[in-house]
C-alpha cells in the first residue's frame, strides 16, 4: 500500500526529523538512570555514610554553611552526596561528597546546571 503525505505536511517533515535527532542526543547524554526510592534507600544504607556526616565532611572542606543536602549521582556514574554551601561571600557552591572515600569535590557550573532547572524569577524548579 502507497501512503501519500499531504503538502501541507511536508515542510514539517525536517523539524520533525530534528527534533527526533536531538531529542536522542540529549537522552544521551544521561550517565545514570534516577534511582527509584526503594533503590536510594538501599544505596544510602549500603553507602556506610550518613547524611550528616557528608554535610560535616562539606562544611569541614569549604568552611561554609550547608543549606542543603540530598543523594545525587554526579554525572560520572557515582552516586553521593550533593552539598550547596553559602560560603563567606554569601555566594551558593555546590559540593559532592563520596561516600566510599569521604572526597569532597566541587561540582562545576555547568554539571550543576543539568540538575537545576530554573523558573522564569530565578527559582529551582525541582
Amino acid at each position: 500500500m502507497k501512503r501519500i503525505i499531504p503538502q501541507s505536511l511536508i515542510p514539517l517533515i525536517p523539524v520533525t526529523l530534528a527534533a527526533g535527532v536531538a531529542g536522542a542526543a540529549w537522552a544521551g547524554t544521561e550517565t545514570t538512570a534516577e534511582m527509584t526510592d526503594a533503590e536510594e534507600i538501599q544505596a544510602v544504607q549500603a553507602s556506610g555514610m550518613t547524611l550528616t556526616q557528608a554535610v560535616d565532611a562539606a562544611q569541614n572542606e569549604t568552611g561554609g554553611i550547608a543549606v542543603s543536602a540530598g543523594w545525587e549521582d554526579n554525572d560520572q556514574g557515582s552516586w553521593g552526596y550533593e552539598v550547596e554551601i553559602a560560603d563567606a561571600s554569601s555566594a551558593m557552591q555546590t559540593w559532592f561528597v563520596d561516600p566510599s572515600s569521604g572526597a569532597v569535590t566541587k561540582v562545576t557550573e555547568t554539571d550543576d546546571d543539568d540538575d537545576h532547572e530554573q523558573g522564569e524569577h530565578g527559582e529551582d524548579n525541582d
